[in-house]
C-alpha cells in the first residue's frame, strides 16, 4: 500500500514574488533620486545668479581710498639716506658753505655746494627742488626748513636741492625736528587712492628758528 502525499487541508501554498518587482522599485527610486538632484541643482543654479550679480556689481564699484593717521618718522627716509646739494640764492657770502657743513653734521650726504645754478635770489627761506623720485628725501628735508617751498622738475634721480633764499635763518633743531615728526597727521591709504598725493609741508609743526648762524667771510 503506497502512502501518498498530501497538502494539509487548510493551508495556503506560497508563491514566488517575481524578480521584476524589486528591481522595478529599484528603478524607481533612482528616478526619485535623479528628480531631487535636478530640483536642486536648478534651484541652487538659481539663487547664484543674484550672487554673481552682486559679485561683478561689487568689482566694478570703486576700490576704497581710506585716511589713516601715521607718522613722519614711520614712513620718511633717515637723513643718511639723502643725498642733497645746498645752493645759495642770497647775496649773503658763505651762507650755502656754513649750511652745508651742519648738515653734514646731522648725516646727510652732501654732493654740490654753490651758489644757485638757476641764478635765482630767493625773497623767502628758500626752495626744495626735488624729481618724482626724490619726493621722500623732499619731504625729510623740509622738516630742516620750514617755511621753504617744495619745488618738484623732471630730474630722474633721489638727490634733492635746498636753495637758500633771504629769509632763511637757520636750520631747525634737532629736539624740534624730532618732535614734529613724532606727530601723527592723516594720510590716504588704499589700492583707490592716487598714486602722487600732494607732498604736504611740515613748516606749520615746527616754530621759527632763532636767528644764530654766521655767515664765513668767504665761498658760497
Amino acid at each position: 500500500m503506497s502512502a501518498e502525499f498530501r497538502r494539509p487541508t487548510g493551508g495556503r501554498s506560497r508563491r514566488r514574488r517575481p524578480i521584476w518587482v524589486p528591481i522595478l522599485i529599484v528603478l524607481a527610486g533612482i528616478a526619485v533620486l535623479f528628480a531631487v538632484g535636478f530640483g536642486l541643482s536648478r534651484l541652487l543654479n538659481g539663487s547664484s545668479a543674484p550672487e554673481a550679480e552682486s559679485l561683478a556689481s561689487a568689482s566694478a564699484a570703486p576700490l576704497p581710498c581710506e585716511t589713516t593717521m601715521v607718522t613722519a618718522a614711520e614712513v620718511l627716509p633717515r637723513s643718511g639716506k639723502v643725498k642733497l646739494n645746498v645752493w645759495n640764492a642770497t647775496d649773503r657770502v658763505g651762507l650755502a658753505s656754513d649750511v652745508a657743513k651742519v648738515l653734514k653734521a646731522r648725516s646727510f650726504t652732501i654732493k654740490q655746494v654753490d651758489n644757485d645754478p638757476q641764478g635765482k635770489v630767493l625773497e623767502g627761506v628758500g626752495q626744495i627742488r626735488y624729481g618724482v623720485n626724490g619726493r621722500a628725501n623732499a619731504e625729510l628735508l623740509a622738516f630742516y626748513f620750514p617755511g621753504a617751498i617744495l619745488v618738484q622738475d623732471d630730474r630722474p634721480k633721489k638727490v634733492v636741492d635746498i636753495a637758500l633764499g633771504n629769509a632763511f635763518t637757520e636750520i631747525a633743531g634737532e629736539a624740534q625736528i624730532a618732535a614734529a615728526m613724532a606727530s601723527p597727521s592723516p594720510s590716504l591709504s588704499g589700492p583707490g587712492c592716487p598714486s602722487q598725493p600732494a607732498v604736504a609741508s611740515p613748516a606749520e609743526s615746527l616754530p621759527a628758528p632763532v636767528p644764530s648762524m654766521t655767515p664765513s667771510p668767504a665761498g658760497s
